[in-house]
């Protein structure tokens, strides 16, 4: 396995935090909960945190680590304003995704499931 379990890249002239995930097992979990954790603990709560997180590259597979990663996540900081979108290849399955955000996330920010890249930066820069 690669040591890049995602690629963190700044979108949009830096107003969208973007996460393409290779893969979402154990080690990729633990990642990006160090991650997460920084990211809100830091985060300046006048801005929106926008958050796209892609999961095409991993199938949109979730392990039960990354489900419990993203559990907790959810739940870093409500007080940030934000929303989160998340990309997933249409020709898989995406039901754990759907499952995720529908019941397991924190409903503390708006979230929405995109088949498409383009879309979901779209609908994080509406205001």
């Amino acid at each position: 396995m690669s040591d890049d379990v995602y690629i963190k890249e700044s979108l949009a002239d830096g107003k969208i935090v973007s996460y393409s995930f290779v893969s979402t097992g154990s080690e990729a979990a633990e990642k990006w909960s160090i991650e997460m954790t920084n990211l809100f603990s830091s985060w300046d709560n006048r801005k929106q945190l926008l958050l796209l997180v892609d999961l095409c590259q991993a199938n949109n597979l979730l392990s039960a680590e990354m489900m419990k990663t993203a559990r907790e996540a959810s739940k870093e900081r409500p007080d940030v304003p934000g929303k989160t979108a998340v990309v997933v290849d249409s020709r898989e399955s995406s039901v754990s995704v759907h499952a995720l955000l529908d019941h397991v996330l924190a409903d503390t920010r708006p979230r929405k499931i995109f088949s498409n890249q383009d879309e979901a930066i779209a609908w994080l820069l509406e205001p």
